[in-house]
């Protein structure tokens, strides 16, 4: 996946460009970040988190979303509209039209070459303002270096690998052997 970046547009202008976009559009604050289509190991890995967090959530009052809705971050003058690769909404959480207004709980953001520096830099300072109480960046060589939101920021509180089980920190019967994600 390859970003390429765009200057100062305002969000309508963002939403035009949006709307005549085949791939991953996000707004950061007059910057656009324009993202390709994903490799085929990126997608088996999100297809997997997915189904996992799916059977875990299946009940509950919360969901799993993917990168096809908007997650929006909104502050004074500092609006954020990102597309994280997997995340987690409650019961608790409010919505504008088909996006959702409030923080999630959970983030799984899947790494590439391509987007690491946005996914560790600019998305990772949002989530942690914002208040995301769990982030987690997925390498695609088999590892996931999990984050926890402690007193307003963001700690590592675990780096799962090899046939490890990754335990959510805002679910904690949650478990997903690493097998199950990287097969």
């Amino acid at each position: 996946m390859k970003y390429d970046y765009i200057h100062n547009y305002s969000e309508d202008e963002f939403e035009d460009i949006q709307s005549h976009y085949d791939g991953k559009a996000e707004y950061d604050n007059g910057l656009i970040f324009l993202s390709s289509t994903t490799s085929i190991k990126h997608n088996e890995i999100k297809r997997n988190i997915l189904t996992e967090m799916s059977m875990y959530l299946k009940g509950s009052k919360c969901k799993v979303y993917d990168e096809q809705i908007e997650v929006i971050f909104n502050y004074r003058d500092d609006t954020r509209k990102y597309k994280p690769d997997i995340f987690v909404m409650c019961e608790d959480a409010t919505k504008k039209g088909e996006s959702f207004t409030s923080a999630p709980k959970l983030i799984f953001e899947i790494l590439s070459k391509s987007t690491a520096k946005f996914d560790k830099g600019r998305k990772y300072d949002t989530y942690e303002k914002f208040g995301v109480l769990e982030y987690n960046f997925v390498e695609q060589n088999g590892f996931i270096v999990q984050h926890k939101l402690i007193d307003g920021a963001y700690q590592i509180v675990n780096v799962y690998k090899n046939n490890d089980d990754y335990a959510s920190v805002v679910f904690p019967d949650l478990k997903i052997n690493l097998n199950e994600i990287f097969k």
